[in-house]
C-alpha cells in the first residue's frame, strides 16, 4: 500500500485564480487611474483657490491699510514671486501666497494671478509643474470657473483665464 500525501493546487485551479485576478485587473485598473485623476484635478483646483483666497485677502487689507492698489498680472513660483515685486502692495500679497504654499508642501507648483485696483481678482492657477506664459498641455487648476475634468484642465493655457 503505497499512499501519497497529496498537497497543494493542481495547475487547472491555478490557472482559475489567475484568470480571475487578470478580468478583476482589467476592470479596476482603468478606474483606479480615473480616480488618480481626479483626485489630480481637485487639488490642483484647491491650489488654485487657495492662491486666490489668499491674494484677495492680503490686497483687501493693504487698501483697508491705505496702500495704494494697482493692477497686476504675475505668473511664477510663490516663492519667487517677491522679487518681481514692483512695490510694497505686490510684495506683501507675494510673500503672503509664499507662505501659504509653502505650507502646503515643498515643491509648490507654479501660479497666475491677476488683480485689479479694486482688489477683484480675476483668476487664480496652479499647476504643479513648471509652466511658461501660454502654455498647454499640463494639467491647470483654477478659481474661479474651475475645470470640470481633467482633459479640460489640459487644454487651458497657462497664464490666460479658461472660460467653461
Amino acid at each position: 500500500m503505497n499512499k501519497r500525501n497529496k498537497k497543494g493546487f493542481t495547475l487547472v485551479e491555478l490557472v482559475v485564480v489567475i484568470a480571475i485576478i487578470g478580468v478583476l485587473a482589467a476592470i479596476l485598473i482603468p478606474t483606479m487611474m480615473n480616480y488618480v485623476k481626479k483626485s489630480r484635478l481637485r487639488t490642483a483646483n484647491s491650489n488654485a483657490k487657495l492662491v486666490f483666497n489668499t491674494a484677495k485677502t492680503v490686497a483687501t487689507d493693504q487698501v483697508a491699510d491705505g496702500e495704494a492698489a494697482h493692477d497686476f498680472t504675475v505668473s511664477g513660483k510663490p516663492n519667487e514671486l517677491v522679487g518681481k515685486a514692483t512695490d510694497n502692495y505686490e510684495k506683501k500679497v507675494y510673500e503672503e501666497i509664499a507662505r501659504v504654499m509653502k505650507e502646503n508642501g515643498d515643491g509648490s507648483g507654479m501660479i497666475a494671478l491677476t488683480i485689479d485696483e479694486k482688489t477683484y481678482i480675476g483668476y487664480a492657477q496652479w499647476t504643479a509643474t513648471a509652466a511658461t506664459e501660454g502654455q498647454s498641455g499640463l494639467l491647470i487648476g483654477q478659481y474661479p470657473d474651475a475645470p470640470k475634468d481633467y482633459d479640460q484642465a489640459e487644454t487651458i493655457k497657462f497664464g490666460t483665464k479658461f472660460t467653461p
